[in-house]
């Protein structure tokens, strides 16, 4: 992997803990935990993926990445039973299916689109700060 290209996927990274910290925060400054519901402070939060971000398509869907407990995204470990749940709940089955279905059919992404996506994040994380971003990524 190039020096570039590292560096464009670690600001996707980052764009997207950004993004999460702020749409699954609560207002008192909590997130729940998607797969265990558990209430829990932000310094706790971890961004965990229904699928394995090895699958780039995927790995910076807002569909597919939520806050998560350390115990529940923990390597190997884990909670998908409860996680496909609740994006069931926020998504609908279909929408889960059909993720399910393609991830393995994952572009690798160029430099070019990696660019593009920064682009994209930033001006999703924008969207985020001022109030008015959506949970439809």
């Amino acid at each position: 992997m190039t020096k570039e290209r590292k560096k464009l996927v670690r600001k996707l990274d980052d764009l997207c803990r950004k993004i999460l910290l702020i749409r699954d925060q609560s207002p008192a400054g909590y997130f729940r935990c998607i797969s265990c519901h558990r209430l829990l402070p932000l310094h706790v939060f971890q961004v965990g993926h229904y699928i394995s971000r090895r699958y780039e398509s995927f790995r910076w869907s807002l569909k597919n990445i939520h806050g998560q407990c350390s115990s529940c995204n923990g390597f190997h470990s884990g909670n998908p039973i409860e996680y496909r749940k609740s994006l069931v709940e926020l998504y609908g089955e279909n929408e889960v299916a059909f993720m399910e279905n393609i991830y393995r059919a994952s572009p690798h992404y160029s430099t070019f689109d990696l660019n593009l996506k920064v682009q994209q994040y930033k001006e999703i994380l924008k969207a985020y700060e001022a109030g008015n971003g959506k949970n439809d990524q």
